[in-house]
């Protein structure tokens, strides 16, 4: 499973990248909201920063026509002017982004479906030439089984030798992160906070501080570079 990171700051996601693998950035219409910043200018900054990696931007549209016409330009923007990102546009799982998905695709755009809340929502994405689809997880955990719904749609993909990938978004906690790996989710995408949650362990803070302890006793402020 890799990570990309839920943002529209550039600076977490600069910061995010620095630390930790990742393989790119999704944003959605709720996260550029928070942002209060120009849209587009925004946008060009972060397909320079994810540096060749993968970005997923939302079109507003609700109808397919007005859906193509949204991904061409944000294919002209940012997928074919050397700004150095991956484009993947973000579709609904709804009948007019089915229809806008296979017309993108015949044009070569990066798709993904999102809002993804079933099985057979992922599997007709999927047949419909998706490169990923986007199921909520903790959405839709409030409803149901957010793990169980990934499992069956990894399992799907692989019964029927489907290249689309998962792409698992919206959680609460780091268990719910490991389930997902372990259901199978190719991807998965996280706000930049998140991230020092994956890492930190009391017991390895406890470690590490035992490690300086019996260090200091017998070398005392002395570091292993100074003895070298």
């Amino acid at each position: 499973m890799k990570y990309l990171i839920d943002s529209f700051s550039c600076a977490d996601i600069r910061r995010v990248m620095e630390y930790y693998p990742t393989e790119g950035v999704t944003t959605n219409p709720a996260i550029v909201c928070r942002e209060k910043t120009e849209y587009r200018a925004r946008l060009t900054e972060i397909a320079r920063a994810v540096n060749g990696g993968m970005l997923h931007v939302q079109t507003m549209q609700t109808e397919a026509a007005a859906m193509q016409r949204e991904a061409e330009a944000l294919n002209a923007l940012l997928g074919k002017n050397g700004l150095g990102a991956q484009l993947y546009v973000k579709l609904p799982a709804t009948a007019e982004g089915l229809k806008a998905c296979r017309a993108l695709k015949e044009k070569g755009v990066g798709i993904t479906m999102t809002a993804i809340f079933s099985p057979q929502q992922a599997l007709i994405c999927a047949r419909a030439g998706a490169d990923f689809v986007a199921p909520y997880v903790n959405k839709l955990s409030d409803v149901g089984d957010g793990l169980e719904c990934v499992r069956r749609i990894c399992e799907i993909f692989r019964l029927h030798g489907l290249t689309t990938q998962v792409l698992s978004a919206s959680f609460r906690n780091v268990e719910q992160v490991t389930q997902m790996a372990l259901a199978g989710s190719h991807y998965i995408t996280l706000p930049a906070a998140f991230y020092e949650k994956l890492i930190y362990h009391p017991m390895t803070e406890l470690a590490i501080s035992g490690f300086e302890n019996d260090w200091q006793q017998v070398y005392g402020d002395k570091k292993p570079i100074d003895l070298i």
